[in-house]
């Protein structure tokens, strides 16, 4: 296997006067390498003609699982350039599909197929979507299963049809099983018919299970009974970019409400949900209308929820969740333009909202957040297996314009916030091509693992440094001793291979997750994370790099290496 090494330090943690050495040194592995073809390492491609190479593997995010198995997509170099999707373990990688190749349940897929969504758990088995939206497939214990496909007989649908597979599927958890959303066609002869009428709509509902065997489990225009005995309250379209799916096969998803319900913002509006049947049963969790909890999780005099999350909702193996949401008032004028909702270690309660004293916040300097409020906006949370949850979270009343966002852990159990970076931060020093530092500016998508070591994406500002000029994208790593590491940004050299260093064009995005919410894994709960790179010169590859880890610091170097420096 290719190892690409960058230089890291080894810090000295003062502790009682005694002085411990700390290894803070990124490793990185190369996973492979387009443009490298034939022998072994990073460049093979077992199973095919000598010399057949990789021609792209920057355009999607891999997966990696707890024993370090990567999974990914990449194309061929072989006429028409087809796409196909490798797993690599101990330096060597394995083709799983191709398009042109058999395909399972039968038949072959085309030549110019395409996959998407991948992601493999920790049995080792892998799980995909064909195209944009034409089907289901997983493996298990190594052999493949059709789950879904368009044109197929849907499970439990009374004879209707696939249409299409909603993007943003499937989701693959730790027991094997698929969660997926699909459109039906529309059919007339069904039990019961499918309908795209408005009010009674019933073509859109969501399938579980292992990839031999699925359940529709929620479907469209189902009753909801827990708001309505008579059944006039009925699910309607799904929002289904909200959904999460733990180790225990139970779903968490946002969805508008039918029937008899008020539609809109104001006053009176009532048609959008949460729903889970992590209690065994489908059962709503919040409702736009209802009073939204306050921090005790005691019912709010004054604020209702005005509108349900529309980005995905944390959720871990527990069915622990987490959620934004906007606030209004009984008279439809909207009090808070983001909420932030967990019911980590208690009931659902509020975390934070606009407008309101950001609290004190562990590892920031003393006075940084007085006087500061939250802001209008929070990003899209995760929570860990231990009920940790990750978010970045506007600010307001900051004095600038150059550190509104501050990225975070939340303990919702202690009440404990830890400050992770700002905006305004230095996030390079010297980072500037002419003369300066380089500072962290939007703080993106989120992956933290059951370690609270977290991965995350940021855009860079600085002296003649931003997105356009190519050197202003950086991925960054985080542990909660060692603090932050930088471990890719667009315009640096990396070194794919011993003494072969390239230039990175494109840095590839994360998957934000908890690790425990079904979706495809950027960092595993060992420390390592995994990651696509572009080159100038049109190479790609895809990489790992594992987190630094305090050794025998322990929890007395906390916070010290991660107490750089601040804003500008």
């Amino acid at each position: 296997m290719g190892v690409a090494s960058k230089a890291g330090v080894i810090a000295m943690v003062l502790v009682c006067g005694w002085a411990l050495p700390v290894s803070a040194t990124v490793t990185y592995s190369t996973i492979a390498l387009s443009g490298a073809g034939g022998g072994t390492g990073p460049g093979s491609i077992p199973g095919l003609a000598p010399g057949v190479t990789f021609v792209e593997l920057a355009n999607q995010q891999p997966s990696i699982n707890d024993a370090g198995v990567v999974a990914f997509r990449g194309t061929l170099s072989v006429a028409g350039n087809p796409a196909g999707i490798w797993t690599s373990s101990g330096g060597v990688n394995s083709n799983q599909q191709v398009a042109g190749g058999a395909r399972p349940g039968g038949g072959a897929y085309a030549a110019t197929d395409g996959f998407n969504g991948v992601s493999i758990n920790n049995a080792g088995n892998v799980a995909f979507r064909l195209n944009a939206s034409s089907g289901i497939f997983a493996s298990s214990g190594g052999v493949y299963s059709r789950a879904a496909l368009v044109g197929d007989l849907a499970t439990g649908a009374g004879g209707a049809a696939f249409s299409t597979i909603a993007t943003g599927t499937p989701l693959f958890n730790s027991a094997g099983q698929v969660a997926y959303y699909a459109t039906l066609a529309t059919n007339a002869s069904s039990t019961p018919p499918v309908v795209t009428t408005s009010g009674v709509a019933n073509n859109n509902a969501l399938w579980i299970g292992t990839p031999a065997s699925q359940s529709l489990v929620l479907r469209q225009n189902d009753a909801l009974l827990s708001l309505d005995a008579g059944g006039a309250v009925r699910v309607g379209a799904f929002s289904t970019l909200t959904l999460s799916f733990n180790g225990a096969g139970r779903f968490v998803t946002s969805t508008a409400l039918q029937g008899t319900v008020t539609t809109g913002t104001g006053a009176g509006s009532n048609s959008a949900a949460i729903v889970s049947n992590r209690s065994g049963s489908t059962q709503v969790l919040a409702r736009v209308g209802d009073a939204a909890p306050t921090a005790t999780g005691a019912p709010s005099a004054t604020d209702l929820f005005r509108t349900m999350p529309t980005n995905r909702i944390g959720f871990n193996d527990a069915g622990n969740v987490v959620f934004t949401s906007t606030l209004r008032n009984s008279a439809g004028t909207q009090t808070a333009t983001a909420a932030l909702f967990s019911d980590v270690g208690g009931p659902l309660r509020q975390l934070a909202r606009t407008g309101e004293a950001v609290p004190t916040i562990t590892g920031a300097i003393a006075s940084e957040f007085a006087g500061v409020t939250w802001g209008a906006s929070f990003g899209t949370p995760v929570v860990n297996a231990g009920g940790l949850i990750g978010v970045s979270a506007g600010l307001a009343n900051t004095g600038a314009t150059t550190n509104t966002t501050v990225l975070l852990t939340v303990n919702p159990v202690t009440g404990t916030l830890t400050r992770i970076a700002r905006s305004g931060d230095v996030a390079v020093v010297n980072g500037s091509p002419i003369v300066g530092d380089a500072f962290f500016s939007q703080l993106n998508d989120i992956a933290l693992n059951s370690s609270g070591q977290m991965v995350f994406s940021s855009t860079l500002t600085g002296n003649s440094v931003s997105v356009g000029l190519g050197n202003g994208s950086a991925l960054f790593a985080y542990d909660p001793v060692l603090g932050l590491q930088m471990i890719a940004r667009t315009g640096d050299q990396f070194e794919v291979a011993p003494g072969d260093f390239r230039t990175i064009s494109t840095i590839g995005g994360i998957v934000a997750s908890g690790g425990q919410d079904g979706r495809s894994r950027t960092l595993n709960d060992r420390g390592v994370a995994t990651f696509a790179l572009g080159f100038t010169g049109g190479t790609s590859g895809i990489f790992t790099a594992v987190i630094p880890t305090p050794g025998v610091a322990g929890v007395f170097g906390l916070g010290l290496l991660a107490a750089g420096r601040r804003r500008r």
